[in-house]
């Protein structure tokens, strides 16, 4: 049976598991029940063996998330604030740690936690009208929780000038300073995250799901640990059919048809 959600939609067609952020009134601004939605929804796509990949997109035709929800923290006590900040972290990690690839598709603005949430995500598709940045210092406070892993998307100097500043930065510089993986303009917006999420999907699942935790070993261990990990790791992609079936339709010339076995 599906779940009814509020904040959210949840659907999956063709392997792809979609998850719509769905408080268009608000720009998608972040709440409580959206973040324990999202997380409902990951768990939901994990167990889907349909599922190959999936992609996080929303509603709004003005923004992917405007961020937190600033009617909703401004007046918290301050350890409700370090309650909050643990909160962020279990969901934007649900994504980060997922064993199925996300993909962002963006259209429109992606600020503060709403980039938290996209740069959580394994690719980021946005159209060429979006905005981004870390609107946090405006308001007085530091950007904190997953901006930590900007700095491996765009690099300290970036990071530093986006915590910094609060400025934000259109889709073309997004795209120079490593963000992005594609922009497009918005009539083509549809078709480039179908193409994505298709080459994504026709891939082998449990590949994926070892690949993507070795990438994951990458950003969080110290190398030599993480380049360990990987070739422990590699072990299980060994025992699948999907690795003599990968192997041997490239010595036969023939595309590959993976089953997730």
């Amino acid at each position: 049976a599906a779940m009814s959600y509020e904040t959210i939609r949840y659907a999956v067609q063709d392997g792809v598991a979609t998850i719509t952020l769905n408080r268009p009134e608000v720009l998608n601004a972040i709440n409580r029940t959206m973040l324990a939605e999202i997380r409902a929804a990951v768990a939901a796509l994990q167990e889907d063996a349909a599922v190959r990949v999936a992609v996080l997109d929303s509603a709004s035709p003005r923004a992917f998330s405007a961020g937190i929800d600033v009617a909703m923290v401004k007046d918290m006590p301050p350890l409700g604030s370090r309650e909050m900040g643990r909160l962020l972290h279990d969901t934007f990690g649900a994504i980060r740690f997922a064993k199925k690839p996300v993909i962002a598709a963006i259209d429109g603005l992606c600020l503060g936690a709403g980039l938290e949430l996209a740069v959580s995500c394994d690719l980021m598709i946005a159209t060429d009208r979006s905005r981004f940045g870390l609107p946090n210092i405006n308001v007085g406070i530091p950007a904190i929780v997953e901006a930590a892993i900007l700095p491996q998307a765009i690099g300290i100097m970036g990071a530093r000038e986006m915590c910094y500043t609060g400025e934000f930065w259109d889709a073309a510089k997004a795209e120079r300073r490593g963000l992005l993986n594609a922009v497009v303009p918005p009539e083509r917006f549809r078709e480039e995250v179908r193409a994505w999420a298709q080459r994504v999907a026709s891939k082998s699942p449990l590949a994926l799901e070892t690949q993507k935790e070795i990438i994951n070993q990458w950003m969080t261990a110290p190398l030599e640990a993480a380049i360990e990990h990987s070739i422990n790791t590699v072990v299980i992609n060994w025992l699948t059919r999907d690795q003599k079936e990968g192997m041997g339709a490239f010595l036969e010339k023939r595309p590959a048809r993976f089953t997730g076995e």
